[in-house]
């Protein structure tokens, strides 16, 4: 009867909150794909960087820092870890989230300068979604910087703050 007292108090959080994420709910737009995925090597370079696609998350295997070459040196994380770099293609400017599964820093870097990011935070609870970053960016193509990462895989989605919202309906005052 003794030994259920020595069992640490952190395996009872940890059950707790396992089964409190059993059945996470769907998660709303932008992210509802976040459970799809491809995989892809993250690039050492710009020229190697695998595009990301508005909307489809990859499983990336990363490098380790000290071997990726940064357009721009990350203010954090560079000599840490794992990394790799991406690109990004708009056709409009969009407010665009990237999503990662895990602790890690990411930048974007345009025309060899660091996009200041809009917004940052955490994904909804039991969701996989570790961080998101938001950034205001312009049309074109933009170079995607992940550094510091823990671990040599990292899922990572960007997204649209609008994909897939219902377009505004005219009013009836309108017609």
């Amino acid at each position: 009867m003794l030994g259920i007292f020595s069992i640490p108090l952190s395996a009872f959080a940890q059950t707790s909150e396992k089964s409190a994420c059993e059945s996470p709910t769907p998660l709303a737009e932008p992210w509802t794909s976040w459970t799809q995925s491809g995989a892809v090597i993250a690039g050492g370079d710009s020229v190697s960087a695998p595009p990301l696609i508005l909307g489809k998350p990859v499983m990336a295997t990363l490098r380790p820092s000290a071997y990726v070459h940064y357009a721009v040196i990350p203010d954090k994380g560079a000599g840490q870890g794992q990394g790799g770099l991406f690109t990004l293609s708009l056709r409009v400017p969009a407010h665009v989230g990237i999503a990662l599964s895990d602790a890690a820093w990411v930048d974007v870097v345009d025309n060899k300068s660091t996009v200041v990011a809009a917004d940052h935070g955490h994904g909804p609870d039991c969701s996989g979604i570790r961080k998101i970053v938001w950034f205001d960016l312009r049309e074109g193509l933009h170079l995607v910087q992940i550094a510091g990462a823990p671990g040599q895989e990292i899922r990572i989605m960007a997204a649209d703050a609008l994909a897939n919202l219902p377009a505004p309906q005219p009013d009836d005052e309108d017609f």
